[in-house]
């Protein structure tokens, strides 16, 4: 095989030890993600309705790109939008 000398071989899980991977459930965790203003981009720090006045174009487009998806909800408060499933010109 190659030049280590654990190359090839099983390796051995410790049992009794496993610890969960990931984020978990921390209680005393908070995010920084504010649903009411950008993020990231040009506009980054800017509030949705800010973002209104400025260029609702922008907030329309975002609306139905995929990085806008966690913003949906503020967007269609502040623009009045109710979106429908039948509503196929969004």
């Amino acid at each position: 095989m190659g030049d280590r000398p654990d190359e090839g071989r099983a390796f051995e899980i410790e049992k009794g030890r496993q610890q969960p991977v990931g984020p978990g459930h921390d209680p005393e965790a908070t995010t920084s993600f504010d649903p009411t203003r950008l993020d990231f981009g040009h506009y980054a720090g800017t509030s949705i309705e800010e973002l209104a006045a400025i260029d609702p174009d922008y907030l329309h487009w975002l609306e139905r790109h995929p990085s806008g998806a966690r913003y949906r909800a503020e967007i269609h408060r502040v623009l009045g939008v109710v979106p429908l499933s039948t509503d196929w010109n969004r």
